[in-house]
């Protein structure tokens, strides 16, 4: 796996040293998603062993590295201060220590994992205490549409951005699926999604997805998108971002810049989306608020649940996290919108 520069400046706490070869044949085994959450572990050890006052250290850790890391960044009784994370989050950086022991060839303390476990557990029951915070808020359609006003008639950058937000909808997309690690560039053969990666049939239209959060190593998913007869069609925002490349291998989500072509990173899109966002005084709303409204609103209208986890890529009931309850009123006021 080949990291971006930008993307080997996100993981500068992990490596901890300078790269030999054999690690960066060690850093191909993850994915790039898995090297920027692991760096984003590291990182929170690295503000642990800060507040201790020790700023220089070296692997592998110790036993009380590990103990006083967990009581540190856990919640306990009588300490649930600001700051703390929940037992979840915990347990994937403490998986993460172990990732970065292995990466160094540095032997990790596995004795410790009894003592953790324990203290995992009475983590788990504070975090019982603490109410839940809401789930991601779904784009709903009234939002798509003012989205959709905003971002029109602002330039290519905007109309890109527009066009990957519907199909990001109506496909349960995630943007990292959608956009490249670089904005400038030749997309790579299956790394990044191309005009070639769209094929048109009869009643639908799909995009080949290379790199997405869930495929195994070589495996292609497929967004599957059909036609609706409004502005807000998928359909016709690919047809789009078809009509402003010049090659089957230009990024699909992209456009033309004084100096060639400028694919749309996650990032940047962000920033746009963003942007909108607040002035539509939507700040609440994410990029994976796309792929929730569009759970939302297929399972509101009736749409069969193998439908939807077909449509979303799920493979198990994790989908119901992703579809949120919508008002008689808020689906009328959907159909309304888009016509239907």
């Amino acid at each position: 796996m080949h990291l971006a520069p930008d993307d080997a400046e996100k993981i500068r706490e992990f490596p901890h040293r300078e790269l030999l070869i054999t690690d960066q044949r060690v850093q191909e085994g993850w994915k790039r998603s898995t090297i920027l959450g692991y760096n984003a572990a590291v990182k929170k050890f690295k503000v642990f062993k800060t507040s201790r006052d020790v700023h220089v250290y070296d692997l592998p850790i110790t036993a009380l590295d590990v103990y006083s890391f967990v009581a540190w960044a856990g919640r306990g009784t009588g300490n649930n201060r600001a700051g703390k994370i929940n037992t979840t989050t915990l347990t994937h950086y403490l998986h993460t220590l172990k990732a970065w022991h292995t990466f160094h060839d540095a032997e990790y303390l596995y004795r410790t994992e009894k003592r953790v476990k324990l203290m995992l557990k009475g983590s788990s029951r504070q975090d019982a205490l603490i109410p839940a915070r809401p789930g991601k808020s779904p784009v709903l359609i009234s939002d798509l549409a003012e989205l959709f006003r905003t971002l029109s008639g602002r330039g290519p950058e905007a109309e890109a951005v527009k066009d990957l937000a519907v199909v990001a909808f109506w496909g349960m997309a995630r943007m990292a699926e959608l956009t490249y690690t670089s904005s400038s560039g030749r997309i790579n053969l299956k790394k990044g999604t191309t005009t070639q990666d769209v094929l048109n049939f009869q009643n639908m239209t799909t995009i080949n997805v290379h790199k997405a959060k869930t495929a195994k190593p070589g495996e292609v998913q497929v967004i599957k998108l059909r036609s609706i007869n409004s502005p807000l069609c998928p359909v016709r925002a690919i047809e789009q971002r078809r009509q402003a490349t010049t090659s089957d291998t230009d990024s699909l989500f992209g456009y033309e810049g004084p100096k060639g072509r400028i694919n749309l990173s996650k990032r940047h899109a962000n920033q746009v989306l963003a942007a909108a966002w607040h002035d539509l005084g939507r700040p609440h709303l994410t990029c994976h608020s796309f792929r929730v409204g569009g759970a939302t609103l297929q399972h509101a209208v009736g749409i069969n649940i193998n439908e939807i986890k077909s449509l979303g890529r799920w493979t198990t009931n994790c989908y119901k996290r992703y579809v949120k309850p919508l008002s008689r009123e808020e689906v009328i006021t959907s159909l309304s919108i888009l016509e239907l």
